[in-house]
């Protein structure tokens, strides 16, 4: 069964979006009397927004690789018992006594679907809906055409594990080479938000008010220190959606990285930035 509904996750959606839009509120309520407090208070609406849809993005990808990793292993099990003598069906049933985590669940579906009357294909079309992964809908696709064609079934389903193997092999590969990437990222932040603390340390705020020559300040210290908290904001989103795509090869994975870094942006002007 899928990681969770997508109804139950629109209620989710709404209740973040509400809880978000409330503190927003509250911060325009107090903006006019403290507008720094009140660019606080907007990152934490913000954050409070986006945060239950970054958990959920985790917890599905966990749960997503969880069950790939084991679709390999649930074929090679299928196409031995059909090595052995037994047809594609029974080979099915004896699959479906082991464990495979999540999957065995959706075998065990498949067979009952089939038991009340419908085909092996449909059953693995709708495990294929359940799943919503890219390797279980390739994978099922594939069983689908094999049993309709016919053939050498077993010789396909272990080719088609031992291609699923390499695909994962490659996609580990490529998390681990790609982990450097996200290390990058968060350099390069921490680079900007250190070039933003000694800026305004040590350059606008000693010289704002003092009206030299040499600086003539177009603004008020406490505009130009707002103007780069909001920039540190907007880094930290985007900055967090890139280590997101590079890392996991979706953007809705960044989601976590922006929260952290938008919270670290929020800190340090917190604690480390004059005014």
């Amino acid at each position: 069964m899928p990681f969770m509904e997508k109804r139950k996750k629109y209620y989710i959606y709404a209740a973040e979006g509400a809880a978000g839009v409330a503190i927003g509120l509250f911060g325009v309520l107090i903006y006019f009397s403290n507008p720094v407090l009140a660019d606080y208070i907007f990152t934490i609406a913000f954050t409070v927004g986006i945060l239950p849809f970054a958990i959920l993005s985790v917890l599905e990808n966990r749960w997503r690789s969880s069950v790939e990793k084991r679709i390999p292993e649930m074929l090679e099990d299928i196409a031995e018992g059909q090595l052995t003598g037994l047809t594609f069906l029974r080979a099915l049933e004896a699959s479906a006594m082991k464990d495979y985590g999540r999957i065995t669940e959706e075998l065990r579906r498949i067979l009952s679907h089939v038991k009340l009357g419908g085909t092996i294909e449909e059953g693995f079309e709708r495990f294929a809906q359940r799943m919503d992964s890219k390797m279980v809908k390739r994978a099922s696709g594939i069983i689908v055409e094999t049993t309709k064609s016919g053939g050498d079934v077993a010789k396909i389903i272990r080719s088609l594990a031992s291609y699923l193997r390499q695909i994962e092999g490659l996609n580990n590969e490529r998390k681990a080479t790609m982990r450097t990437y996200i290390v990058i990222v968060y350099i390069a932040f921490a680079v900007f938000m250190s070039t933003v603390i000694i800026l305004l340390n040590q350059f606008f705020y000693p010289m704002i008010g003092l009206g030299t020559v040499i600086f003539t300040p177009q603004a008020d210290y406490l505009t130009y220190r707002r103007i780069f908290y909001y920039m540190g904001f907007i880094q930290a989103f985007f900055s967090g959606l890139v280590a997101g795509k590079l890392g996991e090869g979706y953007i809705a994975s960044g989601f976590k990285h922006s929260v952290a870094m938008m919270l670290i942006n929020l800190a340090i002007f917190f604690f480390l930035v004059a005014g």
